[in-house]
């Protein structure tokens, strides 16, 4: 390799060391908002006179209700509901995390990179089917104690299901491709 092209190489692993480093940061500062967030969330939804919240109206859909009228067992099935939203969202942002941190020490090749790639994915799948099913089971609990045969079922599908899904998806075999290079590329280093 020439003293260009070893300069050149300098230049690009140390842009991606100083964006990996930043976007590290910035899915940190993420993370611990979307933790705030998502307890100060159920707990609103579990105990809304905790944050004088009972005249906050639940919109879901067509289904509108207070939340001081919803019996305490719904809500903290909602809670629940939102408590493992949050959750995966929160996975998401660790191994994301992770993995800059991962490529902010130029381990590209690492197994626990290559690790971190596939979980993100499943994270991301997770999470899509977790949006997919968490309108109906929301629907459900919001209107668990009407009388019967005024009970509603909402089903929604948008962009966000999809683009979780499809994103997931892509990062999971993306993942997998590259565990696959860092193998060939083991076994050439090996036979040389």
């Amino acid at each position: 390799m020439s003293e260009l092209e070893q300069v050149e190489r300098e230049r690009r692993l140390s842009r991606i060391r100083r964006l990996s480093t930043a976007m590290k940061w910035f899915v940190t500062v993420v993370l611990v908002m979307v933790a705030v967030i998502g307890a100060l969330l159920v707990i609103t939804v579990m105990l809304p006179a905790v944050l004088d919240a009972a005249t906050e109206t639940v919109d879901l859909s067509d289904i509108e209700r207070n939340l001081g009228e919803i019996p305490i067992a719904q809500r903290i099935g909602m809670g629940i509901v939102l408590a493992c939203a949050f959750g995966l969202l929160l996975g998401i942002c660790w191994n994301t995390r992770q993995l800059f941190d991962q490529f902010r020490k130029a381990a590209f090749f690492a197994p626990d990179t290559l690790a971190r790639m596939i979980k993100i994915g499943i994270w991301l799948l997770a999470y899509g089917v977790f949006d997919i099913l968490s309108d109906p089971i929301l629907s459900v609990l919001l209107t668990w104690d009407y009388p019967d045969g005024e009970g509603q079922i909402e089903v929604a599908l948008d962009g966000g299901e999809a683009f979780f899904l499809i994103f997931g998806a892509l990062m999971l075999v993306f993942g997998w491709i590259m565990r696959e290079a860092a193998t060939i590329a083991e076994e050439n280093r090996q036979f040389v």
